[in-house]
């Protein structure tokens, strides 16, 4: 006998099982919170893809991710806290959080970086070293937040790891609080201003403007082997400043770089001071830097993009990106900006070991091809003499290298084990050098964009991308791109629902909700 029994119970239990997931399941907007609150992998991707088959409006994904919340938070204090770089060492970084920050409200973000950072060890105190800081009264007054991160010899502000340790904590810090991404900003003393002027030149997405004091413009190249064009200062505003007596980075030695960047288009502030190689100016500059940062939030989708770049790696600026760099001649409007000084400075060559707390200087760490290595210091030595002076301390150190000149012979003793040893050796002759290493060919692009036209011009460049945004066309009409003269595209753009969650997700900017992304080939 048939059973109407169990004709009725499955139509029945598909209503039930539906009505239960529809009181389980909010919908998309509950999927995408808890997506932009996990980490990556599997259960994330396989989430967006949720999503993304619910096909929401990309307005609504970007009107969701624009009105993301943020929890309270600590205020005006300095945070201690730590991470994991992709090396596997744990290092520390330090948030400021001023008296008003509102998690309701975006904050700016100031991004220091220190001096000294090829040193073997981290500083000693991360809290008080920010809470002695500056530009901590600056952010204070002005309701800045402040990220310090933390570098040291093989997390350098200019390697692989010391990079990436940077950009994980812009990310990591924009997750917590509420940053305003086009008041994002860099500012470095010494070896933070010579990494700002490298970032503006490779990395530039996440700064809207850069402060390098008593910096070296080629610094990331010449000790980070990166592809550095002063071109690219056209598309991050920097306030650079110098001292006359700086007995790293002279005023003297300084200007021609930083009039060789003007002449390739830096849109640059630079002044000179007196002093030697501290920021004893800070009371005069701090009020001028601070109005210069106020007056220069992130322009996010300038009309025009000017880039150059000797590998992808750091092919990306705003919404243009260099995928392939060719080989060949270049373009006849394709200049090579670079600046040959003459290196004169009388160094020794070692990191110092600052946790040495006895008589003497301690060497940390022997740098390769100096005169140090060459007259066979080594690492643990304490040089307590230089010639007949006795050296108790770096300052005594440093008062016997101002009686060296470039190609004199000099004495250090030192004491190495149980006993003392003499070492001789050499400063090198002066010698020419060039700002930025050239060691492999550049691609550079000329873009722009309006009424729906993409127009590049190229030189040694075979792949680009050009990222959307609905603020840069038309989405109802065709998009033309031309390339060098020829028409390579011409059609409506779909927004990418799984490309806008990535790359939010990646880059956490709540300004650049790119709907897609064109990868070309040249044509030529």
């Amino acid at each position: 006998m048939r059973s109407y029994r169990n004709l009725l119970v499955g139509p029945l239990f598909i209503l039930f099982a539906s009505l239960l997931f529809s009181v389980g399941h909010a919908g998309w907007e509950s999927d995408l919170d808890r997506v932009l609150e996990m980490e990556t992998g599997e259960a994330r991707d396989k989430l967006i893809a949720v999503i993304v088959r619910a096909e929401p409006d990309f307005e609504q994904l970007v009107a969701h991710i624009q009105k993301m919340r943020f929890p309270e938070a600590e205020t005006g204090r300095v945070l201690l806290e730590s991470t994991v770089c992709i090396d596997g060492v744990e290092r520390p970084w330090v948030l400021y959080v001023p008296p008003g920050y509102d998690p309701g409200a975006p904050s700016p973000l100031l991004v220091r970086l220190h001096g000294g950072v090829s040193r073997a060890e981290i500083v000693e105190d991360p809290v008080a070293y920010a809470e002695e800081d500056e530009w901590l009264a600056v952010a204070k007054s002005q309701g800045w937040l402040v990220l310090y991160p933390f570098g040291q010899d093989g997390a350098t502000w200019w390697d692989g790891v010391g990079m990436a340790n940077i950009g994980n904590l812009i990310r990591t810090v924009k997750r917590g609080y509420n940053v305003d991404d086009d008041r994002v900003w860099m500012a470095g003393f010494s070896d933070g201003a010579s990494a700002g002027f490298a970032w503006a030149m490779v990395k530039p997405n996440d700064l809207a403007a850069v402060v390098a004091l008593n910096g070296h413009i080629g610094v990331g190249s010449l000790d980070g082997d990166l592809p550095l064009y002063a071109v690219n200062l056209a598309n991050t505003p920097v306030y650079a400043v110098t001292t006359f007596e700086d007995e790293l980075y002279p005023s003297g030695v300084m200007r021609p770089t930083i009039e060789m960047a003007l002449r390739a288009g830096a849109d640059m502030i630079y002044r000179e001071q007196e002093g030697q190689h501290e920021f004893v100016y800070a009371d005069e500059e701090l009020p001028r830097i601070t109005e210069f940062l106020l007056r220069h939030p992130r322009d996010p989708l300038p009309a025009e993009v000017i880039w150059e770049a000797g590998v992808p790696e750091y092919g990306a600026c705003r919404w243009l990106t260099i995928d392939k760099v060719l080989t060949g001649e270049p373009e006849s409007w394709h200049s090579d900006f670079n600046c040959a000084l003459v290196n004169d400075r009388i160094t020794i060559g070692f990191m110092a070991d600052d946790s040495f707390e006895g008589k003497g200087v301690k060497v940390g760490r022997v740098i390769e091809d100096t005169p140090a290595e060459e007259m066979g210091l080594q690492d643990g030595d304490v040089i307590v003499r230089g010639g007949g002076m006795q050296i108790a301390d770096m300052e005594d150190l440093l008062e016997f290298k101002t009686g060296l000149e470039r190609g004199d012979a000099f004495r250090l003793t030192v004491e190495r084990g149980e006993g003392k040893t003499i070492l001789d050796g050499a400063m090198p002759a002066p010698k020419n050098y060039y700002v930025f290493k050239r060691e492999m060919p550049s691609g550079l692009v000329k873009a722009r964009y309006m009424a729906n036209r993409v127009d590049i011009c190229s030189s040694r460049v075979g792949a680009v991308s050009i990222l959307v945004h609905p603020a840069m066309v038309n989405l109802d009409e065709p998009l033309s791109i031309t390339w060098n003269g020829q028409l390579v595209y011409e059609e409506k753009v779909k927004p990418d629902r799984a490309y806008l969650i990535q790359n939010f997700l990646e880059e956490r900017d709540r300004k650049l909700l790119y709907v897609a992304r064109i990868s070309l080939e040249y044509p030529g």
